[in-house]
């Protein structure tokens, strides 16, 4: 049985649900602390009454107009069923048990974790920023997760846009991947404006357009 770290929905929004990207205050995650728990994943997938606290990791090489992102296309069979075929900006994962460490951040233990396990890379604490928050009801899959967003700078890593690109591709095993300018992506969150006709998940469009 699979557990992971989640939070009754009243006591992450008292009133209305907000949704869409949400600022980095919006949600004082210390305080929500005494509120998280670990319960079984499979029972959670189902229940909306809870939100699945997830690290989502944006990967980017550059910035200002150089900015790029390290976009990537999910297998049609992927372990969320709901996300096959859809093109993602984001890598992450739950928070399990085992990222409970003493005198350490617990979601920022998590990212780093889930960004080694998925991508290969090591950055170290210091290329994550946390930026805000996703929070979404409009699909099945998104109502029952809540999104803590980290950009990752990755200048500080040694190789070539497309080595660290073959690096995460050989870890992740996407269908297929690429690097995508950031003031391209606004305008390919529409329905088919993907890479070659694809289409984003969910919160990869909120992610972009926040």
């Amino acid at each position: 049985m699979r557990v992971i770290l989640v939070v009754e929905r009243k006591h992450l929004f008292p009133g209305l649900s907000p949704q869409g990207f949400l600022s980095p205050d919006a949600v004082d995650m210390k305080s929500l602390g005494e509120h998280l728990f670990f319960a079984e994943r499979d029972y959670m997938e189902v229940n909306s009454h809870y939100k699945q606290i997830i690290p989502y990791l944006m990967l980017q090489r550059g910035w200002g107009e150089d900015a790029k992102i390290l976009c990537y296309q999910r297998k049609t069979k992927h372990t969320e069923a709901r996300l096959g075929g859809k093109w993602s900006v984001g890598f992450g994962g739950h928070v399990e048990p085992i990222d409970r460490q003493e005198d350490s951040d617990l979601i920022m233990t998590t990212a780093l974790r889930e960004l080694e396990e998925e991508t290969g890379l090591m950055p170290g604490a210091d290329a994550l920023k946390m930026t805000g928050f996703i929070n979404s009801d409009s699909e099945d899959v998104s109502s029952v997760h809540f999104g803590v967003v980290f950009r990752v700078s990755l200048d500080a890593l040694p190789g070539s846009d497309e080595e660290i690109m073959e690096l995460v591709s050989k870890q992740a095993e996407p269908h297929q991947a690429k690097w995508v300018a950031l003031s391209d992506l606004k305008g390919m969150m529409g329905c088919g404006n993907g890479p070659e006709g694809g289409e984003f998940e969910d919160w990869s469009r909120i992610a972009v357009e926040g």
